[in-house]
């Protein structure tokens, strides 16, 4: 494969944040993972921002996909800019944090040969002449998972995220219909009012295994800005979790804020959708009056998931874009 200039395509994929504070470096794998199913292991690294530049003059790729947040200052995003220059390579940033951090943009936008964004709202919102719309992804290598029968599954709801308050609120009033309910809530910042929720950072695996324990895992969008002030964008597109979840084979009640996961699920035959509390309760009754019913809907969400929406997919896209 060749990007544009005709250059035989290495990728070296780079963090935008150093490790320290960097809660998403599996991502930065993840996504070597995918360029290596389409470009063979030989073609693909990956490298933590702090060895970045190193990792550039050794492996002289042909593109570095600068991958995060842009929020920490201190990140030396113009070195590895520099770095990029001497050895002729282009420099793409996939910003994964909009439209929460869409403020910090610029800081890509002007080191950047090309931008992708996580959110397609955010997307009209860029002054760069060369943006793209990008979701995040599953790892098959990480999340992937056989779809297991419903009588074995130990749990009737998950939830993995942080606390934040959109997501606190509803569990709170959702709280009493789930009395009696197995119910397991991991992350971090969650109050001890509720007994379901414990606050325990789970690695990817290890959230895939608990979500393909569950008869529902729950997809609730975060409602909290860091840098979203200029033009104050609501998030449209659905996060990795979903991704993620679908391919660990876990049914799935979304919470509808908004109708753009109907491009990547089709609801009711691959995913649910719910807009108040009683549905959950609801939801899980169902899984226990119509068990079949939700295992086929967990095996469509992952066949879905593994036909276009892993990162195979997504680097497919980035070196599409990269050599137009």
């Amino acid at each position: 494969m060749l990007l544009k200039g005709s250059s035989p395509a290495k990728v070296l994929v780079a963090s935008t944040s150093p490790d320290a504070v960097n809660h998403n470096a599996p991502i930065r794998d993840a996504l070597r993972d995918g360029f290596a199913e389409v470009l063979g292991a030989s073609a693909v690294r990956s490298s933590p921002l702090e060895l970045a530049e190193e990792a550039v003059a050794g492996f002289r790729p042909s593109l570095v996909v600068a991958l995060g947040s842009v929020a920490v200052d201190a990140a030396p995003l113009r070195a590895l800019a520099r770095s990029v220059r001497r050895v002729g390579a282009r420099l793409a940033f996939w910003l994964h944090d909009d439209p929460y951090e869409f403020d910090y943009g610029p800081k890509a936008e002007t080191l950047a040969d090309h931008v992708f964004t996580n959110d397609r709202w955010a997307l009209p919102h860029y002054r760069h002449p060369s943006v793209s719309h990008l979701p995040l992804a599953a790892c098959r290598r990480t999340h992937d998972r056989p779809v297991r029968p419903m009588a074995e599954r130990s749990l009737d709801l998950f939830f993995c995220g942080a606390a934040f308050p959109n997501r606190i609120a509803l569990l709170e009033r959702a709280q009493g219909s789930l009395a009696g309910r197995r119910v397991e809530v991991r992350g971090a910042g969650w109050p001890a009012a509720l007994p379901f929720a414990e606050n325990t950072r789970l690695s990817p695996a290890a959230m895939a295994d608990r979500a393909s324990m569950a008869r529902l895992t729950l997809a609730i969008g975060r409602d909290l800005d860091i840098a979203n002030r200029r033009c104050q964008l609501p998030a449209s597109t659905p996060g990795p979790r979903v991704f993620e979840a679908a391919l660990a084979g876990a049914p799935q009640l979304c919470f509808a804020a908004g109708l753009e996961i109907l491009d990547a699920f089709e609801e009711g035959r691959e995913i649910l959708l719910f807009d108040d509390v009683d549905e959950i309760a609801e939801a899980i009754a169902r899984s226990h009056r119509e068990p079949a019913a939700f295992e086929a809907m967990a095996e469509r969400a992952r066949a879905r998931a593994l036909d276009a929406h892993t990162y195979r997919h997504r680097a497919e896209t980035i070196l599409a874009v990269m050599a137009a």
